[in-house]
């Protein structure tokens, strides 16, 4: 894993962790420990980025079940934090890739040409 992947991993798990606390304090009011919500907030960046999206929002409307929210709460709560995180990682990532290629940074350079980009936009 080069430095660079792990500034942005870290980056995600802020990003996420924010979410999460804001549709936590909106739609319910329960408070959690901070602590709970950044643990809450690592395995929820591992489990959408690293393994399934879909999986991820599994993983963490169980936890929120297993909180003792009730079933709309833990909806709202669980659809709110990953719509949020999603948004926020194709932000993240087009400003990551915009100043990667501006200044020349390996590992967050756009690695395409015009033709293979108007080929994958074509071809979706």
């Amino acid at each position: 894993m080069q430095p660079v992947d792990i500034i942005i991993y870290t980056i995600f798990v802020v990003l996420y962790y924010l979410f999460l606390k804001t549709a936590l304090e909106v739609f319910t009011y329960k408070e959690l420990k901070s602590y709970s919500i950044l643990a809450m907030s690592i395995v929820g960046v591992g489990v959408s980025l690293g393994l399934d999206l879909f999986l991820g929002v599994l993983v963490l409307f169980t936890v929120l079940k297993l909180l003792k929210l009730n079933l709309k709460e833990a909806l709202l709560v669980t659809f709110a934090a990953e719509f949020g995180f999603l948004l926020g990682v194709v932000v993240v990532m087009f400003i990551l890739t915009t100043a990667g290629t501006i200044f020349g940074i390996k590992g967050l350079e756009f690695n395409m040409t015009w033709e293979e980009l108007f080929h994958y936009i074509a071809s979706s």
